[in-house]
């Protein structure tokens, strides 16, 4: 049954007049993305009343809307404000335009990823007054929301159907690519989307708040406010440590934990499981050895660290997982993502919501992560035959040997290639083994992907594609979307969701070796965009920065997953 919520209330000027023609956008504060729940304009009296239905996403993860809104008045933010949920009877102060204007956002709970609530709005704007201000926006605003029928999505991503890669074997296929690939994507995934808003560094730093809110990929889930104000995640000199050293598990393989052995790390989705896990205390490990074995303070660590990571996302990430002549083309101009230099970055739906999900298309059922242990990524504790179920300490039998995830150049071990991006995903991810739900649709991560982009009013996939020049435009029938259509007994002219767009014309266009246009435009537009509207990248420091520490896989002047790996852990020593 759907849930309808209100939220209205009086909007003023600080001189107590009513505040008539502000836009007021209400947005869920997740912790990763913020979702729109809808929108209003302040009538003559200054009032605005906003209803919407938030059940699309409930789940034992995440409770009722964090409601939080945006104010605008001719393109410009006015007011930013925490709402609360079913109150009509709010008294808020509109700023002038121009104005500098704090949040006042609240802390959010943790949360496991891919389940979170993004719900449903009714109102969803589709040319938000300014799409670059708050951490929302799009980047094809004008473009019209899909119109699919949200039963039809559901029961697209369960079991048994088109989405199932055990019901469709015959055309499960694995690409070119090391495996570890997929969860660098999931790292970086989680590096953009942290939102670390904690009480404690509001108190530190109240300024702080707007940079916090700004995605970059600046290693924010390994730093967090930095060891001034997260001390517990940094070494104690009261037991013999550094305050310049990230902290490190007390038997060596695994995160730091506290008694209750949750992890002390900034980003708690970098535990759910096991490999992911590891790769986080690699990257815990990658700062220590810099400071240790290039002689760095914490500073100068830091942004070397940032700097080789942003290296790799550029130089080595975007073109494997995206078409190469498209990362080119974006890196000498973008044409749909960017950010002015008076603007704050934001996330766009359009990435976030379907096209960045391409790595569910990637993820294979098992894994082998050394010599003696191979298993299930998903599982829960009590399955004999799955890898860590996540949240909890690494055995050293367990331990990862990223051998087997990435090329490190070893004759006597060759790493698993991630599966071919294409319309299936592996089984275990359309029944999740860690979700209670009393509809079946809710513990697939297919269908949720599908219900979320109906729900956040994305483009259907087709209908970006025209919007991108120079780009071939899919049908149906090219890729059996009208045979799922027909199953389902959904209108022949249906258009495929943006999410499935972008798994299928990888199959087409490349074989699932990588992304296809749409999805390499999408990603790569926004990966580099961030990163050059970052103050602190290389790429605006120092443009013509090439790596510095040592490389035996990558060569001179050039930097890579397997050398960050080898010079954190000494894999290869």
């Amino acid at each position: 049954m759907s849930t309808r919520h209100t939220i209205g209330g009086n909007v003023k000027r600080p001189d107590g007049t009513p505040a008539a023609g502000v836009n007021i956008v209400v947005v869920d504060a997740d912790i990763g993305i913020d979702d729109p729940l809808g929108n209003a304009t302040t009538r003559g009296d200054g009032r605005f009343e906003i209803e919407f239905t938030a059940d699309a996403f409930e789940d034992t993860f995440d409770g009722d809307p964090e409601p939080y809104g945006h104010g605008f008045d001719d393109g410009e933010t006015v007011g930013q404000w925490s709402l609360t949920l079913d109150k009509t009877d709010h008294e808020l102060t509109a700023q002038d335009p121009g104005e500098d204007n704090h949040p006042m956002m609240e802390a959010m709970e943790d949360m496991h990823h891919g389940t979170g609530n993004h719900r449903g709005m009714t109102n969803v704007p589709r040319d938000p007054p300014h799409p670059g201000r708050g951490r929302f926006g799009r980047m094809f605003p004008h473009l019209e929301a899909a119109d699919h029928d949200v039963a039809f999505l559901k029961e697209l991503g369960l079991p048994g159907g088109p989405l199932d890669e055990d019901a469709n074997p015959e055309s499960v296929d694995t690409a070119d690519l090391p495996a570890g690939f997929v969860f660098l994507g999931q790292f970086i995934d989680h590096d953009l989307t942290l939102d670390p808003l904690s009480s404690l560094s509001r108190q530190n730093d109240p300024d702080a708040i707007r940079n916090f809110r700004t995605p970059r990929l600046d290693l924010d889930s390994v730093y967090g406010a930095g060891p001034e104000t997260d001390r517990f995640r940094y070494q104690s000199p009261m037991a013999g440590g550094s305050r310049e050293l990230l902290l490190l598990g007390k038997d060596g393989h695994h995160l730091p934990r506290n008694h209750e052995d949750v992890a002390l790390i900034a980003d708690p989705r970098n535990d759910e499981n096991l490999i992911l896990s590891q790769f986080q205390y690699a990257m815990l490990n990658f700062h220590n050895a810099i400071v240790e074995e290039e002689g760095e303070d914490f500073e100068h660590a830091q942004q070397l660290a940032r700097w080789h990571y942003q290296w790799i996302v550029l130089h080595e990430y975007l073109p494997t997982v995206c078409d190469e002549d498209v990362v080119e083309s974006v890196r000498d101009e973008r044409q749909f993502f960017t950010v002015g230099p008076e603007e704050e970055a934001f996330m766009p739906l359009e990435f976030a919501g379907a096209a960045y999900r391409f790595g569910h298309s990637q993820a294979r059922l098992r894994y082998r992560v050394n010599e003696s242990t191979e298993g299930k990524l998903f599982g829960s504790p009590m399955d004999s035959d799955a890898l860590s179920p996540g949240f909890q300490p690494v055995s050293p039998d367990d331990a990862v040997d990223w051998r087997y995830l990435f090329d490190l150049d070893d004759h006597d071990v060759a790493p698993q290639n991630a599966r071919a991006i294409d319309p299936k995903v592996a089984s275990d991810l359309l029944d999740l083994p860690f979700i209670t739900a009393d509809e079946p649709w809710r513990n697939s991560l297919a269908s949720r992907n599908l219900v979320r982009g109906h729900q956040l009013g994305l483009p259907s996939g087709p209908t970006i594609a025209r919007a991108i020049p120079d780009t071939r435009v899919l049908h149906n029938h090219e890729v059996g979307f009208d045979e799922v259509l027909a199953r389902f007994d959904q209108p022949a002219a249906t258009e495929m969701p943006l999410w499935y767009y972008v798994l299928a014309e990888a199959r087409e266009f490349t074989n699932g070796e990588h992304l296809g246009p749409v999805g390499s435009r999408i990603v790569a537009e926004v990966l580099v965009g961030l990163i050059a509207s970052d103050t602190s990248s290389f790429l605006v420091v120092q443009p013509d920065w090439t790596p510095t520490l040592p490389a035996p896989h990558a060569g001179i002047d050039d930097f890579t997953a397997a050398d960050l790996l080898d010079f954190a852990l000494d894999i290869t020593e």
